[in-house]
This record gives structure tokens, C-alpha cells and sequence, in this order.
């Protein structure tokens, strides 16, 4: 396997959050959980003791991305490789491994199982209502709601229920917060009315470095952004002619579907889906609804002249921008991961922004975003390893390439076999074994 190349790639896309543009995590995190709570209590009758105490450090510390809800017996989870459960909550309290044992005999829980082999199995489908993972920034409080709604039923209970009907009740809660403006959703105006507080802007090197790549190349931007998200935290973020940055522009991807489905395409019309439109109809700078990989694909082919054009996708949500594209063959793939920022041998806290993000990146619980720690050393978590398996490198943010030619040589995974750490860069996370 050769060393990883940009200047390989006849086409580079992008995600947009967490990617291009980076969010004040702990406004972000406080924001979503108080609309989430607050339909809860409002509207689905939850007692408001369940979240009236304020959030503390230990609330923070109990949150990690890629952490798996148990909606039927009200557990968190984080999993091996192999998707056997290696630590556990129920609610907010640890379960000691003989409790995991008594939930999970030898460790094991078919949706898990089942996950491990496929997740976007679990995405959708009968799946779903029994399991779900946190994979994103926006994602990150819904387990703390989850496991302080668990607590509180049990404590009003006097002991653990049977079974928790929390999930669907959150789900409400979600597409409520959600909800376009007009619709009266208040996530989307909160961030529109008080970007500062919650959107940092890009960093002009990032953006001019997307504006050199496409001097030579084909760039594309693919998101699960609604038409006025995308617009609202664009043009606060990238500034009023973000839209020169990429040869065409997918919002409402619906993100893994759009790399697996053949739905359709929209164009768009003061922000909302207008008429159905094929790839030969598409024009170059505009922004399109919705859609699938072949036509992107095959828009990609019109304008570089090339039958197969080479592509790569960089993004930060490992199941959506990483495991799908990879795993159907379609481009390669790069990841962002935050977590290398505060998870790696030494840092200090010096950045403002990194500051602000520590306590939602790393977590004393949960331990590791790479590594799981037992007493017979460390392992790669389950999505390390998905990291390893489907992407060509890892970064914590596009920063690591800006300085550098499109023809810099980074060792890809997969390229050392005495180094199976060798595509994290510019570090590799840190081994709990080795601190």
C-alpha cells in the first residue's frame, strides 16, 4: 500500500461540521441538552427533578462520542472491536463487570453484535429502536439525558424498571429541536440569532488552501446541513463567498443514505426543495438537496473529463463519512477526529477554543476515544478500529494540511506493518498502558 497523497485524487469533498467549521462544544452541549429537557418536561409530562440540578463537571465527564444507548434496560455502553460490551452504565451509575455480566452473558448483546459486523444495519430499520451511538458534536448530550431520565424513573420507582420508554419520547424531542424555524424549531434560530457564542469562525488558512486545491482539482461539499443551517453558519463561519469554495454544493444528505440509496435530487428554491433534478441538469457552484453517490458521481465524471475520477471525502462522523463511502467501494476516505487534539502523549491548554472543548472531548469515565484499557493492557476501541479499517489517515482538523504541498507523503494505515498507528498524524493518540 502506497503513501497517501492528495495531489492523487482527481476530486476531493467535504463535510461541513466538524470539518470545515469547528463549534464552541460546551455552548453547543448545554444548548441541546436544555431544549432536549425542557420538551421533555413540557411536553412529554418527564419530572422536571430529573434535570433541574445545574450541569457540573461530573455531568461533562460522563459524555464521549461513539458511546452505544441500550433503550430497553436504560444502559450506556462503549464496545470492543469485536461489539462485546467493555464498560457499562445504567443511567449514570457504573455497572461492575458481575452487573454487565448479569445484562450482557459473556459480555455479549445481539444488536451489538449485529453492529459490529454492519452499522448501518443498526442504522435503520428494527434495529434502531433497541440501539443507537452518539457519533457527533450534536449527538454528544442526547446520552446524559438519556441516563439522568433513567435515573430519575428508577429513584421514583424505588429500582430499576422492566423496561424504558425514554428513546421515543427523545426522538420527539430531537425533531422538535430540529424543526425548521417557521416551524417554531429553536436550535437552528439560537445559532442564527447568537452565532459568536456557539460557531468559531474558519481559519483563513483552512480556506485558502480549499481555494488552491481547487486550482487543479474538482472540490465538492457534502452535508446533512437543512438548506438554512448551511446558510446561516456558512456564511457567519467562511464568510459571504463561501460558495466559490467547491464545484458543487449537497445539503440535506442524509448521510449514510446518500452513499447507499438512489434518492433523488432537488434544487433549490428560497431555501426549500423545489423540483427534482438528474446530474446532467446540475450546474457548477450551485447547491442541491438531498441525492445520491452515482449522480454525484457522474457529475464528477462531466466536469473532470474522466471516466472514473479518483475521489476522496473528508469527515468527521465515523459511521456517515467514513464506514459507509469505504465500505460500498465508492472514494476514499479521511478522518477528522478532534479527540487526537487532547488524547495524545502531551498538550497543553493554551488555545482558547481547545480549552472550552477539553471536558467534552475526553472523559476520566469513559476513558480512551482509541483505546480501551483492562488489566491486561490496551486494545483498540471499536472505532479505532474503524478508523484503521476505512479510512487512508486520521487528523484532528484540515489545519494539518495547510502548509504543506498536495504532493506531501503521509503513511497511510495499513502501509507499516510494525506500525498500525502509523496513518494518526501528526501524532498518535495515547496508549493508557504506556502513561
Amino acid at each position: 500500500m502506497g503513501e497517501f497523497r492528495l495531489s492523487n485524487y482527481d476530486c476531493i469533498g467535504f463535510d461541513l461540521d466538524s470539518t470545515i467549521i469547528h463549534y464552541n462544544k460546551r455552548s453547543l452541549f448545554h444548548l441541546v441538552y436544555d431544549l432536549l429537557t425542557s420538551f421533555l418536561v413540557a411536553k412529554k409530562n418527564y419530572n422536571p427533578k430529573y434535570f433541574d440540578e445545574p450541569l457540573n463537571s461530573k455531568d461533562l465527564d460522563f459524555v464521549r462520542k461513539g458511546l452505544f444507548m441500550d433503550f430497553h434496560n436504560g444502559n450506556i455502553l462503549s464496545l470492543t472491536t469485536e461489539g462485546k460490551v467493555h464498560h457499562a452504565c445504567h443511567g449514570t451509575k457504573v455497572l461492575s463487570p458481575s452487573d454487565i455480566e448479569e445484562y450482557y452473558p459473556n459480555k455479549e448483546w445481539e444488536p451489538c453484535s449485529i453492529f459490529s459486523r454492519d452499522p448501518l444495519v443498526a442504522w435503520n430499520g428494527s434495529l434502531s429502536v433497541k440501539i443507537r451511538t452518539v457519533a457527533n458534536v450534536f449527538d454528544a448530550p442526547f446520552t446524559l439525558v438519556f441516563a439522568k431520565a433513567v435515573d430519575g424513573m428508577d429513584q421514583e420507582n424505588g429500582g430499576k424498571l422492566d423496561k424504558y420508554n425514554i428513546w421515543s419520547d427523545m426522538q420527539d424531542a430531537i425533531y422538535d429541536m430540529y424543526a425548521r424555524e417557521q416551524s417554531g424549531g429553536k436550535f437552528y434560530s439560537e445559532l442564527r440569532n447568537n452565532p459568536s457564542q456557539y460557531i468559531y469562525k474558519c481559519n483563513p488558512e483552512v480556506l485558502n488552501w480549499i481555494r488552491k486545491i481547487k486550482q487543479s482539482k474538482k472540490t465538492f461539499l457534502v452535508t446533512g446541513a437543512t438548506p438554512e443551517f448551511l446558510e446561516g453558519t456558512t456564511n457567519y463561519a467562511l464568510g459571504q463567498d463561501w460558495r466559490s469554495l467547491f464545484d458543487i454544493i449537497v445539503c440535506y444528505a442524509k448521510k449514510p443514505g446518500f452513499f447507499t440509496s438512489d434518492r433523488s435530487f432537488y434544487s433549490l428554491k428560497n431555501n426549500l426543495e423545489d423540483e427534482k433534478v438528474s446530474s446532467h441538469q446540475f450546474r457548477s457552484g450551485e447547491i442541491y438537496s438531498q441525492g445520491n453517490w452515482n449522480e454525484l458521481s457522474e457529475f464528477l465524471s462531466n466536469i473532470t473529463g474522466k471516466s472514473q475520477p479518483k475521489c476522496l471525502y473528508v469527515g468527521d462522523d465515523l459511521l456517515q463519512d467514513i464506514y459507509a463511502p469505504k465500505k460500498h467501494e465508492l472514494c476514499d476516505t479521511v478522518a477528522i477526529s478532534d479527540e487526537l487534539l487532547v488524547d495524545r502523549p502531551s498538550h497543553d491548554s493554551c488555545d482558547t477554543n481547545l480549552k472550552n472543548d477539553e471536558n467534552i472531548l475526553v472523559s476520566k469515565l469513559w476513558g480512551s476515544f482509541f483505546f480501551l484499557k483492562s488489566s491486561s493492557g490496551s486494545k483498540d476501541s471499536f472505532w479505532s478500529n474503524i478508523i484503521k479499517k476505512y479510512s487512508k489517515i486520521c487528523i484532528p482538523n484540515l489545519e494539518i494540511f495547510t502548509n504543506k504541498p498536495l504532493d506531501e507523503p503521509f503513511k497511510c494505515f495499513g502501509q507499516d506493518s510494525n506500525d498500525d498507528l502509523c496513518g494518526f498524524h501528526p501524532y498518535t493518540p495515547r496508549n493508557p498502558t504506556h502513561q
